[in-house]
């Protein structure tokens, strides 16, 4: 009797639970983020203000560290999901200490700079994709305290767009 009670007693708990609503399908909301190996260290930049501009989409990102800020910035013609290979004016690098610029870097042109776009919520303006980077000094101040070339290897990104 108390064999056939428990038994009863458990198969109706696993009714219950295994009909119970499940959330298998509520994601968490990921925050936008922009990563890369920077010279083959990890590099993560705050989203700075990437917005929309009629059919170009422009990427920020800023980095601070130890009173330097560092702002990656490339932008695309948009024209749906794919690969990019980006011109030399579609992008720079620039360096920030104590309110003054002491780098600025363009796209290396030896380099096939590109950005592939994976994801375009449209209606919600979120982009999500990888990048490849490289960067070539133009300008530092002092001369000399700058690296010549910046990499920005294994890049990926999610951004919320603006107008």
């Amino acid at each position: 009797m108390k064999r056939s009670l428990l038994l009863l007693l458990s198969a109706t708990v696993l009714t219950f639970t295994s009909c119970a609503k499940k959330k298998c399908c509520d994601f968490p909301v990921t925050p936008n983020f922009i990563l890369a190996q920077k010279n083959g260290v990890e590099w993560k930049a705050n989203t700075l203000n990437s917005n929309i501009r009629g059919d170009t989409i422009i990427v920020s990102g800023s980095y601070n560290n130890s009173g330097q800020e560092e702002t990656l910035v490339f932008k695309l013609v948009f024209d749906g999901l794919g690969y990019y290979s980006l011109k030399n004016n579609e992008g720079y690098y620039h360096i920030v200490k104590g309110g003054a610029r002491t780098g600025t870097y363009g796209f290396n042109p030896t380099h096939s700079n590109t950005i592939t776009v994976f994801a375009f919520n449209e209606s919600e303006k979120i982009m999500q994709g990888f990048f490849e980077l490289k960067f070539v000094k133009i300008h530092d101040d002092p001369p000399g305290t700058q690296q010549d070339e910046v990499s920005f290897l294994s890049g990926k990104f999610k951004v919320a767009l603006h107008n």
